[in-house]
């Protein structure tokens, strides 16, 4: 509950100190997590893919993934299917480091893989990097609902993501929902950071509304 309420509190929270990307947005939640003990949390491959299946039944656009797991050949087909439908998917890199390997579904074909940077744009320090990054946004001291109703900050790939799923979202209105038209849309709004070009750190570059960075 905590971390889905983080996520969606990017997109659609209401509250002035959150700054939520699209207020006017219909978000649908599709619960694939459950708890392990107090602290810990996780989620069934096979949760996930019913999760994944119900929202294409939605007729949703964008499908925001902010958890992280092994490699799984059956929900990689499933998410294969969403993405021949023209179902855009945005997953979360991961925080396990620059010297971890792959995690999924980020390292997914098709997947948009998202990692994190800070307000001075710089990476954040745990995230995951790798050739499949496409996007980095902001996701460190994020502002973030709490299930209380109060306002935090939290950092890491997961808040990221939705970052990125707010702007795909927005490139599909204008794209008429074609998804290549969108990504290359969003790839033109990014800005570029690290090595010149795409690079294994920041992907395509930085996308946040507002940002004082400049190419």
């Amino acid at each position: 509950v905590n971390h889905g309420t983080a996520v969606a509190s990017v997109l659609i929270g209401d509250d002035p100190a959150l700054g939520p990307l699209l207020p006017n947005a219909t978000v649908y939640s599709a619960t694939a997590v459950h708890g392990q003990d107090r602290y810990r949390q996780g989620a069934t491959a096979l949760n996930l893919m019913r999760a994944i299946s119900w929202l294409i039944e939605q007729g949703v656009s964008v499908i925001n993934i902010s958890l992280t797991g092994p490699q799984n050949r059956v929900l990689e087909r499933v998410l294969g299917m969403a993405i021949e439908s023209d179902v855009a998917i945005v997953a979360a890199a991961g925080n396990n480091g620059a010297h971890s390997p792959p995690v999924f579904p980020a390292a997914y074909p098709g997947v948009t893989a998202v990692t994190a940077v800070d307000r001075g744009g710089e990476i954040y320090r745990w995230a995951n990097q790798g050739e499949h990054v496409e996007f980095a946004a902001l996701g460190v001291d994020l502002p973030a609902a709490r299930p209380d109703g109060t306002i935090g900050t939290l950092s890491g790939t997961s808040l990221a993501a939705p970052v990125v799923s707010a702007y795909l979202a927005c490139a599909l209105t204008h794209a008429s929902g074609n998804v290549q038209t969108a990504y290359r849309q969003i790839q033109l709004q990014s800005i570029d950071r690290g090595e010149p070009g795409r690079d294994s750190v920041f992907g395509f570059g930085v996308l946040h509304p507002g940002s004082t960075l400049r190419n």
